[in-house]
């Protein structure tokens, strides 16, 4: 499918110029494999400068951070690595405010699920597992949104059958969000519920568009990514493992 694609683009550019002719007799090409077995000739002195680095970074991808008791998988409408994240985060997040913003209290925390881009594995969790799951440069944003936007926002959720949430329970009905709910209370339209995010849903990404119109917004400058490690390391040096549960934060309702 690949090279029918290159040739129809190659034979579309042909077409638009109408000044030159040319015919292709044959099309030849070759699939290099990037992995082990491929031999490359480096300049020793090349290799002694990269080399030190090299080391640094492997060592540091390779501390351990924590146990994780089981499989940790993204999905739909809620799953172990979307409740996951999204406790961390809404737990961090709270206490980054103590600190930093004692007059902002988060009560949610919402995690597209496209962001995750691997699972957290059973067993030993690296720096590097964290990487491979969160390899985005994202930071962590509050915003304070009426009910109204989050009513919204929870449409938006529920017309994509579900995302990673923290704080917050709906049900889904017919691509709608029914019974919202919010740090256990019904969601009021008037009221307003500071969230913690990321800066990419929070500039609208991922069809976020409701989270654009908040109130108010706070850009922590602390990477999500950080945030996690640090959670994890903590987890791991308090003799704790990993661990999430469905809770029916979303759910499919009849």
């Amino acid at each position: 499918m690949r090279k029918f694609f290159l040739l129809l683009v190659f034979a579309m550019a042909l077409a638009a110029c109408k000044q030159h002719t040319a015919t292709v007799d044959q099309v030849r090409y070759q699939n290099i494999k990037l992995d082990s077995t491929l031999k490359v000739s480096i300049d020793p002195k090349i290799e002694a400068q990269i080399k030190p680095y090299r080391d640094s970074l492997q060592a540091q991808m390779s501390q351990k951070l924590c146990v994780a008791s089981e499989d940790l998988f993204a999905g739909r409408p809620e799953s172990l690595l979307g409740n996951f994240v999204s406790d961390l985060v809404l737990s961090e997040g709270k206490v980054l405010c103590q600190k930093k913003y004692p007059d902002i209290h988060p009560v949610v925390s919402y995690m597209n699920r496209g962001g995750f881009r691997a699972p957290i594995p059973k067993g030993e969790v690296t720096v590097k597992s964290i990487f491979e799951l969160m390899p985005f440069e994202n930071e962590v944003v509050l915003l304070k949104l009426k009910g109204s936007d989050l009513r919204r926002l929870m449409n938006h959720m529920a017309s994509r059958g579900g995302e990673g949430v923290a704080g917050m329970r709906l049900g889904i009905r017919k691509d709608k969000a029914i019974k919202c709910k919010v740090d256990g209370a019904p969601l009021d339209n008037d009221k307003t519920y500071w969230m913690i995010t990321s800066d990419y849903l929070a500039d609208g990404g991922d069809g976020s568009k409701s989270l654009s119109k908040n109130l108010q917004r706070v850009n922590t400058g602390v990477k999500l990514r950080d945030m996690i490690i640090a959670h994890m390391r903590k987890l791991g040096d308090e003799g704790k493992m990993a661990t999430a549960k469905l809770d029916g934060r979303i759910y499919h309702a009849k």
